[in-house]
């Protein structure tokens, strides 16, 4: 379904996001670095920048008025040119350009921290701003705005103190001569400070959260650019007047604005500096995460990335994957420590994405695409073209010296180019993988199959051992265990014993008549062992069975213990089957594209084409949508198409998936649910509770889970386990 958010800010909001996002990084992470690089003359090069990007901040305002979504500056393009390369590329690289950006923001932070915390390591602080910034975001949009307004309120505030205070203590001499570095360190500079304006992009990454957009959106953009542009300049100027550039070391780059406020206002005013560094990089690193996982939202939605970016908090409406993915990436970033490259890579990435949109706008208005009132931009196409133009140098300046930098973002260009070009194979990739909402089923049928049937009810022994030789093509071996219990010379305990070795024994004569009815020699294994789990496992493997099918107990009303513990660790597929009758002419099989019911499918035709039967592909679905059901109704027909079955297609709508295949279970012979045991056997990715439904259906219950490599190794096993202690 096309998910949506939320519209929860206003213009103070939406001009807070912009202007939290372009002050901070150039005034408290990079200001050392780029005057290390070009001198005084960085103070032109922030101001220049800041022109530049004005340019290219007029084609986002005039889409913002007619393409209000989220996902930005992506979105625009897509809009324009449709769902193909040049949309989804444009989102690639502004995707990761504002993930690397918000790494910057967290380098900062720890050395903020680290100066009022001196024996706390700088990566440490990173490393809390990005879990703090990523758990305020997933808790919802409303408060990461209320954090936003707060925290560029109180900087802002004490950046405009700075200014003032500061120009008692300039003096003309610390910036002579303006460009001692020479010229083309200063248009280097001007590139990498290029990317401290993203703000304003930022902001319409939110086009979905934002009140009245057409008019909020590019009135936001005005206002904090010019503001911006304001304070950076007279912040590089005052601090490059205070204290000679010549200073700046490798060591000390990082503190330079900090000795400036020093100088200005002693011990004390080092320590409201750092302060104020401590909430602008909070800040930035909030907007960008926000720009970043809008965008990555925006693609899975356009079915450009995989379905699980889509995820939505239902209480929050955050979309957490997609805030958790860029986390990772900020966090990979941040681990480096390398601020210089870093930057000149994610200013690459963004000038990239900036050269289409403003080409977008070139586009959308020669096809006539805005036929809103609202925001135009002025003096175009000279605008827009002059933007490419300064784009693509920008581009160039910062590569040509930079050979590492260049590599990776040639590299993440390509990436991207690749993934394009493969991502149509993801349609038959399991729901989640998939960018598609429901996938098409790819599914390889086994032409041996063994059935390890395990026998502990004799009521129900000769239903699942037939049921056993049928899917199997008489390829079954029945097994019973019995429990030895650790002291066999007390009563109780060898009163127990000797029942279950007499149980088994009626259970022999019960094998035996259905090997005479098949007319085939078939025997019970008896076993005798202290850990059933393992032995059934070990039976399993040195068998080479591809199904242990097991009973299920309806008296214990639940799975129990040794059964889950089969289901969780088992190194082949396990079933579980609640027998209602004998005879299974109509299958009801709920397909959603997970990864366990993509692998169930192949059981479902091994059991309609043992018993001639007629299976109905059911999809519930949670919101009514006729074009997404027609997508659905084509999916579920190719699934009886690949399975070479009979059958018919259901889509139901209903707010809770087992209670639906309750309800439906009467009017079939046997439901067949696949599973997961990641996390419990109550739940699954199908939403399912199938304790319940083996409980209250009125049909049989086959439930399969699938062996998986990857999600049932051990060592995987062991990290669900720990997550699992943590998890409501």
């Amino acid at each position: 379904m096309r998910k949506k958010l939320n519209r929860t800010l206003g213009l103070y909001s939406a001009t807070m996001v912009s202007v939290g996002s372009m002050i901070g990084g150039a005034i408290f992470v990079l200001a050392g670095t780029v005057f290390k690089m070009a001198g005084p003359s960085a103070t032109l090069a922030i101001f220049l920048a800041g022109i530049a990007t004005f340019l290219t901040s007029f084609s986002f305002a005039e889409f913002s008025t007619f393409v209000p979504e989220a996902g930005g500056g992506y979105s625009y393009v897509r809009a324009t040119f449709g769902n193909n390369f040049i949309g989804f590329f444009t989102g690639w690289i502004l995707w990761i350009g504002y993930a690397l950006s918000a790494s910057l923001f967290a380098i900062g932070f720890g050395n903020f921290l680290n100066y009022f915390i001196p024996f706390l390591p700088g990566i440490v602080g990173s490393l809390i701003l990005i879990i703090y910034v990523t758990s305020n975001q997933i808790s919802g949009i409303k408060n990461s705005a209320l954090l936003q307004n707060t925290i560029v309120t109180i900087f802002v505030a004490i950046l405009i103190g700075y200014i003032i205070y500061g120009f008692k203590f300039a003096e003309v001499k610390n910036v002579t001569p303006f460009f001692s570095n020479g010229f083309v360190p200063m248009f280097q500079t001007m590139s990498i400070l290029y990317m401290t304006y993203i703000g304003f992009d930022a902001v319409t990454t939110l086009g979905e959260e934002v009140k009245n957009p057409k008019r909020t959106i590019p009135l936001a953009i005005m206002i904090s650019m010019v503001v911006v542009i304001v304070i950076k300049t007279l912040a590089f100027f005052i601090g490059s007047a205070i204290l000679n550039v010549n200073t700046i070391t490798a060591q000390n780059a990082g503190n330079f604005m900090i000795n400036t406020a020093k100088i200005i206002g002693g011990p004390i005013g080092g320590y409201i500096f750092a302060g104020a560094g401590i909430l602008a990089t909070l800040s930035c690193m909030n907007t960008s995460l926000l720009a970043s996982s809008r965008t990555s939202f925006a693609l899975s939605r356009d079915k450009k990335l995989p379905y699980f970016f889509q995820s939505i908090n239902p209480k929050t409406q955050s979309p957490i994957f997609s805030i958790v993915v860029a986390s990772i990436i900020i966090l990979i970033a941040t681990i480096t420590q390398n601020i210089e490259e870093i930057s000149i890579i994610a200013s690459s990435l963004t000038l990239t994405g900036y050269a289409f949109i403003n080409l977008s706008l070139i586009y959308a208005r020669k096809m006539n695409l805005n036929t809103e009132n609202g925001f135009k931009t002025p003096l175009y196409p000279y605008i827009p073209i002059f933007a490419i133009g300064f784009n693509v140098v920008m581009i160039f300046i910062l590569l040509y010296t930079d050979r590492l930098a260049l590599g990776f973002v040639m590299a993440l260009w390509a990436i991207g180019i690749v993934y394009y070009l493969l991502s149509p194979r993801l349609k038959t990739a399991p729901r989640g993988i998939s960018n598609e909402p429901l996938p098409f089923l790819k599914v390889k049928v086994k032409n041996n199959f063994k059935v390890l049937s395990v026998l502990e009810d004799e009521e129900k022994a000769k239903s699942l051992l037939d049921f056993s030789f049928d899917i199997s093509n008489e390829n079954a071996i029945p097994i019973g265990i019995i429990d030895i219990p650790d002291i066999v010379s007390d009563k109780d305990n060898y009163e127990t014993l000797k029942g279950s070795v007499e149980k088994f024994e009626r259970i022999r004569k019960i094998v035996s008549m259905v090997g005479n009815e098949r007319k085939t020699n078939v025997d019970l294994h008896v076993i005798l062992s202290k850990d059933r789990e393992k032995i059934v496992d070990e039976f399993a493997i040195q068998n080479k069975i591809d199904m242990i099918l097991m009973e299920w107990k309806e008296e214990k009303k639940a799975f129990s213990k040794w059964e889950k513990k089969i289901l969780e660790r088992s190194p082949v597929d396990v079933g579980i089957m609640k027998f209602t009758g004998n005879q299974f002419k109509r299958i009801l099989f709920p397909y959603s594209g997970s990864i366990y019911s993509q692998m169930a499918a192949d059981l479902v035709k091994r059991i309609a084409d043992a018993y001639d039967a007629k299976v109905t592909i059911l999809k519930i679905i949670y919101e009514e949508n006729e074009k997404e059901i027609e997508e659905y109704k084509k999916v579920l027909a190719h699934i009886l198409e690949t399975l070479k079955i009979d059958g018919e297609i259901l889509i139901e709508y209903s707010p809770s998936a087992w209670q639906k295949i309750v309800e439906l279970s009467k009017e079939y012979d046997l439901v067949i649910v696949g599973i997961s045991t990641d996390w419990n056997t109550g739940d699954s990715l199908l939403g399912l509770k199938t304790d319940l439904i083996f409980e209250e259906a009125q049909s049989s219950v086959l439930a399969v889970r699938a062996f998986h490599e990857v999600f049932h190794n051990q060592s995987v096993r062991k990290i669900f386990e720990f997550i699992k202690k943590f998890s409501p």
